[in-house]
């Protein structure tokens, strides 16, 4: 006997009853009655395996038991809005797709049946908190949530993934890309201050961002912080949060693509990581300001709409401009002017550098020119957060951010006479 169909009837059954369990108690909870409980979307899911078992001797057996079981919940959403006023469907939705959890596990398609659960899950149990936030998004938001979503899933899919023009240099599909960043970036960064706080919401993109692009963080924050009439501190503190990160970002691209060179470049950025830290410390004690905090809150909230084009799309432009000079530079003095490629690569770009010298330094350049190099782009790249506040955004700011990132290039200096 095949012992995978009691696994696949077990995992619709366990599925089906994690889903019911939260119907039933949604249903005590809230004193009122419904369609399905914890027996039912049991036995539906476990319906929806069976039904694909019986598949595979007939299709016939699968269409007539799909087509009863819709009749059936048809039926029951007919009385169940007649004797209550209840009038949703949601229960009789998710019963739908219960059946089809029970249609995956019986394909053992176990991993996305799980998925399709706990979203049901999250979906059934935050309603009251979906409900709340759809009656407070505003006309703008839902505007900008579309247009969002136009730029990243329709235009840039859509866009060729190659060099065009002198070196190469302009790929619009990567282009493109700096704009769903940096767009991407205030839309996140919004969306988190609206549920977390102006603060709050700042120091947490600012993390995420450390891991995706600071520039375009930095971008996104200067344009902000030029609108804001208020405490400007928490940009200030989301840049060194996402710079925090950023060091330790690059030792990890290292690590995976040269595990040789990372032990080397560990000594420089470790210390200048840790120092970003202590420095980040610092800055969020210094503006722990209950009155400040509570200003920028409300100035912050203010924002008309989370999705500007047009700063992110002059992003991209200069992006590929500094890119051609990258490659310019490269192309015309070779391996002789590394440090300077890679100090005008930092500008923009510090992935790009960094996977590049991890790969020299396997065959063409020695361990310490590939992280000097590295460490210029670092140090090159952390000082253009200070330009970019400096043209677009707050430059009160941005003499800030030069006095924070100015201990973080000396100790990062310290860190290059040992290796």
């Amino acid at each position: 006997m095949d012992f995978s169909v009691f696994q696949q009837l077990g995992v619709a059954v366990a599925l089906g009853t994690l889903i019911g369990l939260e119907r039933e108690n949604r249903f005590r909870r809230h004193i009122y009655s419904s369609f399905g409980g914890i027996r039912t979307f049991a036995l539906i899911s476990l319906m929806g395996a069976i039904a694909y078992m019986l598949s595979e001797f007939s299709m016939a057996f699968f269409v007539a038991i799909s087509i009863g079981f819709v009749v059936l919940l048809i039926t029951a959403y007919v009385m169940t809005t007649y004797h209550s006023r209840d009038r949703g469907a949601t229960s009789e939705v998710a019963a739908i797709l219960v059946y089809l959890i029970g249609v995956l596990s019986g394909t053992e398609q176990y991993l996305l049946a799980t998925i399709v659960a706990l979203i049901i899950l999250i979906i059934l149990h935050f309603k009251d908190p979906l409900h709340t936030w759809a009656t407070h998004v505003k006309h703008k938001e839902l505007v900008s949530t579309i247009q969002f979503i136009i730029i990243t899933f329709v235009v840039l899919p859509l866009l060729p993934n190659q060099g065009f023009g002198p070196y190469e240099f302009f790929n619009p599909y990567v282009v493109w890309l700096m704009v769903v960043f940096v767009s991407g970036i205030s839309f996140v960064s919004y969306i988190a201050m609206k549920l977390f706080g102006a603060k709050r919401g700042i120091i947490l993109t600012g993390f995420l961002s450390g891991f995706i692009s600071t520039t375009a963080l930095a971008y996104s924050f200067a344009e902000m912080s030029k609108k804001s009439k208020g405490d400007v501190s928490p940009y200030l503190l989301g840049i060194s949060v996402s710079m925090s990160a950023l060091f330790f970002r690059v030792l990890l691209e290292i690590l995976v693509v040269n595990g040789e060179l990372s032990k080397l470049a560990a000594i420089p950025l470790l210390l200048m990581g840790f120092a970003a830290i202590a420095l980040t410390f610092y800055v969020y004690y210094k503006n722990k300001d209950k009155k400040s905090t509570e200003e920028f809150d409300k100035d912050s909230l203010r924002m008309e709409s989370p999705f500007q084009l047009k700063p992110a799309v002059n992003f991209a432009v200069l992006f590929a401009i500094v890119l051609l000079i990258t490659k310019l530079v490269v192309n015309m003095f070779g391996e002789k002017v590394l440090y300077l490629a890679s100090f005008v690569g930092g500008l923009v770009d510090m992935d790009s550098i960094t996977i590049s010298m991890a790969r020299l330094a396997q065959t063409d350049i020695s361990l310490r020119v590939a992280t000097v190099a590295i460490v210029i782009a670092v140090i090159t790249n952390t000082f253009a957060k200070a330009g970019i506040f400096f043209l677009f955004g707050s430059k009160k700011l941005a003499y800030k951010l030069l006095r924070l990132f100015i201990p973080i290039t000396v100790v990062g200096a310290i860190g290059l006479l040992f290796i």
